[in-house]
């Protein structure tokens, strides 16, 4: 019961000091009622906001992402032995788990650059390629 009234206090604790940070800072970030005719300070502006977007997103991203690579890789794993050592098998549940991106990015909010959660499966090889490497006769 000690331990949840702690953990209920620290985390309010960090919503107070959220809070503050976002109260104090705001000014920063507020427009005037006058048109800007600089579009040099807009373009700062709005840079800032998808920087800051980025991040908060990459907050919640970062963690789902990392969980799924790390369960791709123990699947991976766990179909590598329970197929008798096939690393096909495996490749084929960890390559996509583990590739793909780990950070959103301004670009990615923007719209310029895709964001792949899921990476690209592994490079396939070619049946006849692997036969002619195991048999160089032909």
């Amino acid at each position: 019961m000690r331990y949840v009234r702690l953990m209920k206090t620290q985390l309010l604790k960090g919503i107070a000091l959220a809070s503050l940070v976002t109260v104090m800072s705001s000014p920063l970030y507020a427009q005037s009622a006058a048109p800007s005719n600089n579009a040099a300070e807009e373009a700062v502006g709005e840079t800032a906001g998808y920087g800051v977007g980025a991040a908060l997103a990459s907050v919640f991203y970062i963690p789902a992402k990392v969980t799924y690579a790390g369960l791709g890789l123990l699947t991976g794993g766990l179909g590598y032995l329970l197929t008798g050592g096939r690393a096909d098998v495996a490749n084929n549940i960890i390559y996509p788990a583990v590739r793909g991106d780990y950070v959103v990015t301004p670009s990615n909010l923007k719209g310029t650059e895709p964001i792949y959660f899921v990476g690209a499966p592994p490079p396939e090889t070619s049946p006849r390629a692997d036969a002619a490497a195991t048999n160089p006769t032909r």
